[in-house]
């Protein structure tokens, strides 16, 4: 399995969009300042994986896949 850092980044940069674009928080206000940083990260994030070993980035995902999709019990 080949870990294909420009489709990764094609599909974040979408999604990002699409977030932003159902949000449309006015420029300045707080929730637009939130998804600065959640782009800014994402964008670090990505060049970060593209200096990484592929197979250490597909084990990181796998895990995080699997974590998000446990259910969260309440406290």
């Amino acid at each position: 399995m080949k870990t294909d850092i420009r489709s990764i980044d094609a599909d974040i940069t979408a999604s990002l969009a699409v977030i932003r674009g159902a949000l449309a928080p006015a420029e300045g206000t707080p929730m637009d300042d939130a998804m600065v940083t959640v782009e800014t990260f994402a964008a670090v994030a990505l060049r970060v994986f593209a200096k990484t070993n592929p197979s250490k980035v597909r084990s990181e995902a796998r895990n995080v896949e699997i974590q998000a999709r446990i259910p969260r019990t309440a406290a």
